[in-house]
């Protein structure tokens, strides 16, 4: 079992044990990601995506076990007892009214929506940082999660006319789940936490507002994916 690490001693012991288990929940989060990777790669496979997107998302699903890994780690270093980290599900998201092929583009574009506001999310909390262990934790996630979103884009650039005007119609539905996704937990307004690597709701709700300002929406128009105004 890992020590608690001495770099937190200026946090109070609630704090502490909130950064904690933040950290712990987080570690169930990414094994939630885990998971739907591997769907999403399942998806890539049946529709016979580029071979170097397959590889990509290959590598995803690895990453994002270790990525469970590194934030149960840190629960350990700030005094979290341990035990076993799991999914919060294994259930393959599901559209209403979609069908088995139009359900996999829907899995595959949340999953780049998501995966890009998790390389915004991990950009603007880097410069507060307070641990160089963190600092270099973020780094490499944040390697990561640029890689992962690369796996959606790459896959909607080889969408045809009418996979683009299905999307484009299920587009508000994507971002309404992306909002609750990205922003709707149960993380608390304490600003002190985030040099520890809390996500504070305000941290999240600005991730989401950037990468659906500034990268998202100008991706579709380049894609020539069509949405509202």
């Amino acid at each position: 079992m890992l020590l608690m690490d001495p770099g937190v001693v200026g946090l109070d012991p609630e704090r502490r044990a909130r950064v904690a288990d933040y950290w712990w929940s987080r570690a169930h989060g990414e094994m939630t990601s885990w998971v739907g990777f591997g769907h999403v790669l399942d998806d890539l496979k049946q529709e016979q995506a580029p071979t170097p997107l397959v590889a990509l998302a290959e590598r995803a699903v690895k990453d994002e076990y270790q990525h469970a890994m590194w934030c149960r780690d840190w629960a350990l270093r700030f005094g979290h007892p341990g035990g076993e980290v799991r999914p919060r599900s294994l259930g393959r998201l599901a559209f209403a009214g979609a069908t088995d092929r139009e359900n996999r583009l829907l899995r595959i574009a949340l999953c780049c929506f998501t995966e890009t506001v998790g390389c915004v999310i991990l950009r603007l909390i880097r410069p507060v940082l307070r641990q160089p262990d963190l600092l270099e934790l973020n780094h490499r996630h944040m390697s990561d999660e640029l890689q992962h979103s690369r796996v959606g884009w790459g896959y909607l650039a080889t969408l045809d006319a009418e996979q683009k005007a299905f999307l484009s119609a299920r587009l508000p539905e994507l971002f309404r789940l992306l909002v609750v996704t990205c922003c709707e937990g149960t993380e608390q307004d304490d600003e002190a936490l985030v040099p520890y690597g809390y996500f504070t709701p305000r941290l999240l709700k600005a991730a989401h507002d950037e990468a659906l300002r500034d990268l998202i929406l100008p991706g579709l128009d380049h894609l020539a994916i069509k949405r509202n105004a």
